[in-house]
């Protein structure tokens, strides 16, 4: 067989009844997305037929009966039906059909896109359009191939494409045509082509130029087709194709990114794919108003894809809320959707006039209904909504009551979630500085490691050493050789991680043909210690942390959140819906602490009222040692999980979260009187990693106000102390580098969050900061009646407003942060004096319209309440959320 797909094809020719997804991920031993990926492929190429009802379910079709199956309905152009394709799509259709019409037999054409941008339902609307045009025959083939899938062995790979003779290598047990030779008359789609060697682009150029190609292990006899090429990749072409191979693909066509998209594009995006859903569940979906802005405005890394899958998910939410009567219909609230869409509604005041000119001001919820007219098919990776009913049926017939319903579904939910989660790409800005080629190889060093020595390594670490093997293999082929230090100490203390090092430095001498040196396998071992790895302890060993917040799903998405950043599985979500009662809540917490069992204490985040005050009644009524951390939100969750997976101690998990309220970007911690300002970059060389961020960061860095301080990550104790001498006489802005290193509430900013999207700007916020702290000092002392200290009350203030922004979205015009604080110190002093309120113009009306920014800055302020001991007014929330608003920095 060609692909696993052609084997899917053979078992439904093998198999006379109908089979589902399921049954053929079973019977092949595939995962279960993969599987139903594939038969929709073949549906789609009319290869198989697909039956109504639900779950789905596939047969086989005999090739006379496909023969004459209709090519579908022409009555318009298969592109007029893609949204955008008047619009942002109009210049790339163009070059499509461009390339089909060319005579005599179309142009081979490359498509370029990011992750998401709908490339391979371009290429099969390039077909539709080529069968429309009659420039090849209705039963023309439409072969569909990922070179991804066998990357990793080239024979293999182009076995599938060129076909291949029994015995042309090991594993090669039948002669077997390529696919080259079933798309002959049609087109071969080539998905992530950039993945194919440069032997592989010859052996394909070699048929582009001449129309002919051997199989694998053929020397007599030449075989002849005609086949157009359809490439795709999220790659430049320049950088991973050869120069001959692209001269032989003359059209090249690019598919905008979302964020490319007009907001009248993504509200139709947003319609078709919920009317889908709808056409699925036979029955109407609601959409409340905030919860459509919210899918409008967020940022989808990987684009229509990432937007499909996230509405899916939504309506999967809201359709268990309906089964288990939590609902009277399908309605999709805010409070359903995962953190990164919810966040779109931040930016509301982004365009506001189109936004009241898609969605109706006046209307809180939307419709969306069955339609039968869908031109792309939403994946059938196993129907949720399917194992929704069937589950809640079999619940109900039990006589489980509502809220026991409603939890035990969302285990099936958030497991089908869980597998959409892993599909979505993970920094993918930061990756790209990284040839793949060692993406590849630092992926099989670590399976190798991870198997020698029973160990885990995080992303964040196989990132650090893939930078470092970047630069090893820059020096080593410019022979620019750097000596370890250390090296005798490292092969004394890790003597077994030195002899790993040794065989990986094997395997990457053979990978990349250069010479290994032995100061080099040093600093390979020190990626490879155990100091260097986040370790997880055991369950018993842990602080336990429980997130406690009102509504639906909003503690269950913030804990999801971050045991997918730190790779955990630690943390309990405890979500309270408004409907249920506060007594019943403590109970729900107090079975869950008493089966858990907690040895070291448990950790409560919370969001406000009383679920603030359930730590003291469980310490009081089960003994257990408590802590509860108010106005939770995701950063402040990660921290105490992260520490809590280290083994830290209750009491210095409480602190660090209670002490700061900023979060993984960490704000600047400030201190009382800073002297001369510096950062930090650092790694086991003090050249690779180190010398990649100091290039990266150093243009958004004043080097006459900050200096840049590059040095040796070797000993943890050494660095520690080195970091002492240096605080003597440097304010320590922030260390970047490639091992985490937190020490003295000085921020660490890892290469991977330096080099992730939107990281530069959070390092400059921090690094850039000018204000003359000092001097706004000197001008309150003695002005404040009410407040004991001036120094302090700057110092956390100027802290709120650094949270501030970060949590608005905002940056602050230069010196309108100090203007803040002023206000918030005499805001304080009048409070506390008990001066009367001010009034706020048309304050229903302004809080209607920033409803988010108005909660966020509430709950910053919560802060400032409690340090103080006041009660901050309704109309002063809304003076200080317009001046946020107001005097933010505009972007060009």
């Amino acid at each position: 067989m060609s692909s696993r797909k052609e084997e899917v094809l053979q078992l439904l020719n093998e198999k006379e009844e109908k089979v589902s997804a399921a049954d053929v991920a079973e019977l092949l031993q595939m995962d279960r997305a993969n599987a139903s990926r594939y038969l929709n492929d073949l549906f789609k190429e009319k290869r198989i037929d697909k039956l109504p009802g639900k779950p789905v379910f596939y047969q086989a079709i005999k090739t006379t009966e496909r023969a004459t199956q209709p090519a579908g309905n022409m009555s318009e152009s298969a592109f007029g039906r893609l949204i955008g394709s008047e619009d942002s799509l109009k210049v790339s259709i163009q070059q499509a059909k461009a390339a089909i019409l060319y005579p005599p037999n179309g142009l081979h054409s490359l498509i370029l896109g990011r992750t998401g941008t709908g490339k391979s339902l371009f290429a099969e609307c390039m077909y539709q359009f080529a069968k429309e045009s009659e420039t090849i025959p209705a039963d023309a083939p439409f072969v569909s191939f990922n070179c991804a899938d066998y990357a990793q062995n080239p024979q293999l790979l182009f076995g599938h494409i060129f076909g291949v003779i029994k015995g042309a290598y090991t594993g090669a047990e039948e002669t077997r045509e390529g696919l080259l030779k079933k798309a002959d008359g049609g087109i071969l789609f080539l998905d992530e082509i950039h993945r194919l060697p440069p032997e592989g682009q010859e052996m394909l150029f070699t048929f582009i130029d001449k129309g002919e190609f051997r199989p694998l292990g053929e020397s007599a006899n030449v075989h002849h087709a005609q086949v157009q090429i359809i490439g795709a990749t999220t790659e430049s072409p320049d950088n991973f194709l050869l120069e001959t191979f692209t001269r032989r693909i003359p059209m090249t066509i690019t598919l905008p990114s979302l964020a490319e998209r007009n907001l009248e594009e993504r509200y139709q995006l947003v319609e078709f794919f919920l009317n889908q859903e709808a056409t699925r569940l036979h029955q109407s979906i609601r959409v409340h108003r905030k919860a459509l802005i919210a899918f409008l405005l967020y940022h989808a890394s990987a684009n229509v894809g990432q937007l499909q899958r996230d509405l899916k998910l939504a309506c999967a939410k809201a359709f268990l809320h309906y089964k288990t009567k939590t609902a009277n219909y399908i309605l999709i609230e805010q409070d359903d959707l995962p953190i990164h869409v919810q966040k779109g509604l931040l930016h509301l005041k982004d365009e506001p006039e189109k936004l009241n000119r898609l969605i109706d001001v006046d209307k809180s919820i939307f419709k969306f209904v069955d339609t039968s007219d869908a031109l792309v098919e939403m994946e059938d990776v196993h129907d949720v909504y399917h194992a929704i009913q069937e589950k809640a049926d079999r619940l109900m017939k039990e006589g489980k009551d509502q809220s026991e319903l409603e939890e035990a579904l969302y285990v099936d939910v958030d497991q089908y979630f869980h597998d959409y989660m892993v599909q979505l790409p993970t920094h993918q800005t930061a990756k790209e500085i990284i040839a793949p080629a060692v993406w590849e190889l630092t992926e099989k060093v670590y399976d190798m490691a991870e198997e020698k020595l029973n160990r885990k390594y995080n992303e964040k670490m196989k990132f650090a050493f893939s930078l470092h093997l970047q630069s090893t293999i820059e020096r080593v082929r410019e022979q620019k050789h750097i000596i370890h230090p250390d090296l005798n100490n490292i092969r004394k203390k890790y003597p077994k991680e030195f002899q790993v090092a040794i065989d990986l430095s094997a395997l990457i001498e053979q990978e990349l043909s250069i010479e290994i040196p032995f100061d080099e396998i040093g600093f390979l071992t020190m990626f490879l210690t155990e100091e260097v790895v986040d370790t997880s302890l055991s369950q018993e060993n842990q602080v336990e942390v429980i997130v406690m917040m009102h509504g639906r799903s909003t503690a269950t998405s913030m804990v999801e959140t971050v045991q997918e950043l730190l790779s955990i599985e630690s943390g309990i979500a405890l979500d309270m819906p408004l409907t249920v009662e506060v007594k019943a809540m403590y109970e729900k917490l107090k079975q869950t602490v008493i089966k858990l069992n907690p040895v070291k204490g448990v950790l409560i985040l919370s969001d406000m009222g009383s679920l603030t005050s359930f730590g003291n009644m469980l310490t009081e009524e089960l003994g257990i040692r408590t802590k509860t951390v108010t106005m939770v939100s995701t950063p402040v969750v990660l921290e105490a999980m992260r520490k809590a997976s280290l083994g830290r101690g209750l009491e210095d998990i409480y602190q660090s979260c209670e002490q700061l309220f900023e979060n993984k970007y960490k704000a600047h911690v400030l201190r009382a009187k800073p002297v001369k300002n510096a950062v930090i970059f650092t790694c086991f060389t003090g050249e690779g990693v180190a010398e990649q961020l100091r290039k990266v960061v150093a243009p958004i860095i004043d080097e006459t106000k900050i200096e840049i301080i590059v040095l040796q990550f070797l000993h943890k104790e050494a660095f520690r102390e080195r970091i002492d001498q240096l605080m003597e006489e440097y304010n320590i802005l922030a260390i970047m580098g490639s091992v985490a290193f937190e020490y003295r509430d000085i921020p660490f900013f890892s290469a991977l969050e330096v080099l992730s999207e939107g990281g530069l700007g959070i390092v400059s916020r921090i690094l850039n900061d000018e204000v003359p702290y000092e001097k706004l000092i000197a001008s309150l002392e003695g002005n404040l009646q009410a407040v004991s200290s001036a120094e302090q009350l700057v110092y956390f203030l100027r802290k709120v407003i650094s949270e501030l922004q970060l949590q608005l979205n905002v940056i602050l015009e230069s010196g309108v942060d100090i203007g803040m604080i002023l206000h918030l110190a005499f805001l304080i002093e009048r409070v506390k004096l008990g001066a009367v309120d001010r009034e706020f113009p048309d304050l229903n009306e302004f809080a209607k319209n920033h409803m988010v920014e108005m909660q966020i800055t509430q709950q910053m302020m919560e802060n400032v309440e409690i340090e103080y001991d006041i009660v901050i007014p309704q109309s002063e929330i809304a003076y200080l959320t317009q001046m946020m608003l107001s005097n933010q920095v505009e972007e060009n």
